[in-house]
């Protein structure tokens, strides 16, 4: 397999995981909210999501590279992978 097609598969990747509505909903938050980063709370509130729910869809988002998760003390943030150009490419796409 040659590398351009490795990096088609992580691309294709990342779109598989923003194939539901609930995780484009979530891409475009992060995409057009102004912050770095938010919380698994400003997340689910936002969205009127149940928190098992967005952590899950958080979660397979994180597991693709889209998203990096940062703990401080009982918080969790979430916020895009901004050195990884395939979620820029992505971002882009969200931006206005």
């Amino acid at each position: 397999m040659t590398k351009e097609v490795q990096d088609f598969e992580g691309l294709a990747e990342k779109f598989r995981a923003i194939g539901h509505p609930v995780r484009v909903a979530i891409l475009n938050l992060l995409c057009t909210c102004g912050c770095p980063r938010l919380t698994v709370k400003n997340i689910y509130d936002t969205l009127k999501l149940d928190q098992p729910s967005a952590s899950r869809h958080l979660s397979i988002m994180r597991k693709t590279g889209m998203l990096e998760r940062i703990r401080e003390g009982a918080d969790t943030f979430y916020g895009l992978c901004e050195n990884d150009p395939q979620v820029g490419c992505i971002k882009r796409c969200f931006m206005k």
